[in-house]
C-alpha cells in the first residue's frame, strides 16, 4: 500500500511537471491533455486519476506557485508581533528580498509564473483560475498594507501617504520587476535589479529616523546654535 501511494504522487509530480513544459511551449489555451501525457510518459487515464481537467491542473500549479508568498506572510505578521521593538519597514523589505531571492534559486517557481503572467490566455473556462490569482494579489498588497499601518503606528511611515497607497504602490513596483525579469530571462538579476528601487521607495515613504546625540551635537556647533 504504501508503495502504491508513493507512485500515485510520483506520478501526479510527473504529470505536474511535463505540464510546466508543454504550458510554457505551447500557452496553456493550446496545450491538451494528450501532449501534457505524452510529455509526463503516462496514459490520459493516469492523468484523470490525479486531475479532472486541464484548468485543475493549471489550478494546482498556480497553488505551487502562490504558497510560499502565503508562508513568508505569515513568518513577517508573526515576527512583527512578536517583537515590537522591530522596525516594519526593514522587516518588510528583508521579507521581499527573501521572497525575491525564493524565484531565482528555485527555478520551478520562476516558470510557473511565467505561465501565469505569460503564456495563459484567459478564456471563460479560466476566470476560476483568474479569480485565485487575483485573490493572491490583493492577499499580497493586504499584507503589505498591514506592515506599513503598523510602521504608521510606530512613527515609521511618513504622515502624507496612506498605508493603502503605499501598499499598492509596492505591489505594483514588486510585481512589475518580476514581470520584467520574466519577459527577459537573464538579462538582469531579479533580487539585484529590483531591491534597490524597494529601499529607495520605502526610504521615500518613511520618516526621518533620530540623529544619535553626538551627530545632534556636531550638527548644533556647525550652524551656531
Amino acid at each position: 500500500m504504501r508503495r502504491t501511494k508513493a507512485e500515485a504522487e510520483q506520478t501526479r509530480e510527473a504529470v505536474l511537471a511535463a505540464a510546466i513544459d508543454v504550458f510554457l511551449e505551447r500557452g496553456v489555451t493550446r496545450a491538451t491533455l494528450e501532449q501534457i501525457a505524452s510529455a509526463a510518459g503516462v496514459t490520459r487515464g493516469a492523468v484523470y486519476w490525479h486531475f479532472r481537467d486541464k484548468q485543475e491542473i493549471f489550478a494546482a500549479l498556480e497553488r505551487r506557485a502562490n504558497m510560499p508568498n502565503e508562508e513568508f506572510g505569515d513568518r513577517l505578521t508573526a515576527r512583527l508581533a512578536a517583537q515590537t521593538d522591530l522596525d516594519p519597514l526593514r522587516e518588510l523589505a528583508d521579507a521581499i528580498r527573501d521572497g525575491l531571492q525564493a524565484f531565482e534559486t528555485h527555478p520551478e517557481r520562476s516558470r510557473i509564473l511565467s505561465i501565469l503572467w505569460l503564456r495563459c490566455e484567459y478564456s471563460e473556462d479560466m476566470l476560476p483560475v483568474v479569480t485565485r490569482q487575483r485573490e493572491a494579489d490583493l492577499a499580497l498588497q493586504k499584507l503589505f498594507e498591514s506592515v506599513l499601518a503598523l510602521a504608521a503606528t510606530r512613527g515609521r511611515l511618513a504622515p502624507t501617504l496612506s498605508p493603502e497607497l503605499a501598499a499598492r504602490a509596492l505591489l505594483l513596483l514588486v510585481n512589475g520587476s518580476v514581470l520584467d525579469w520574466l519577459r527577459a530571462p537573464g538579462q538582469f538579476e531579479l533580487t539585484a535589479g529590483t531591491m534597490p528601487m524597494v529601499a529607495g521607495f520605502l526610504e521615500a515613504i518613511s520618516t526621518p529616523k533620530a540623529q544619535p546625540a553626538a551627530d545632534q551635537a556636531r550638527l548644533a556647533l556647525f550652524l551656531g546654535v
